[in-house]
């Protein structure tokens, strides 16, 4: 692991629970706990520009609260197929619950997005052609983002 060089970084005294800081260095593991809680502030704050909106801010802290809790409670997601319904029902349920009312018509914010493609062939093309654009999208930010810690 390469070191960032020592005047780019500050010493930061933080008080933890011992418990919180069991779970940070079995988390760090080879990588170690600082660089773990790098990481997750890291994390924190690329939330925060990734939601601006107050709204999806709080249906995004829903939804990570509530897998928190069907993790905590069944296991974890990837390996529970009960646990992941019952959070895939979780999200339904919160994303009815946070839908707006209106016409299912594109309000495309032209000056900050590069989906225009989407819309040559028709006006109001349906949702499922803009999910694709944008699972392509996590998909290739997800491996830009491994790259990096990769480099790390």
């Amino acid at each position: 692991m390469k070191r960032k060089k020592d005047d780019q970084m500050v010493l930061a005294a933080v008080r933890l629970p011992q418990s919180l800081q069991e779970r940070l260095k079995e988390a760090g593991g080879e990588r170690g706990m600082g660089e773990e809680i790098r990481r997750r502030l890291e994390a924190s704050f690329a939330a925060e520009i990734a939601s601006p909106d107050p709204k999806t801010r709080e249906l995004l802290n829903a939804i990570a609260f509530c897998a928190q809790e069907i993790t905590r409670d069944f296991g974890p997601l990837s390996e529970e197929p009960y646990a992941f319904a019952v959070l895939k029902e979780t999200i339904s349920k919160l994303m009815t619950r946070c839908e707006p009312k209106g016409e299912l018509v594109p309000n495309l914010q032209a000056e900050v997005s590069g989906i225009e493609f989407l819309f040559a062939d028709e006006p109001s093309p349906p949702p499922e052609k803009a999910v694709a654009y944008y699972l392509g999208s996590w998909s290739h930010h997800q491996a830009a983002q491994a790259k990096k810690e990769e480099r790390q």
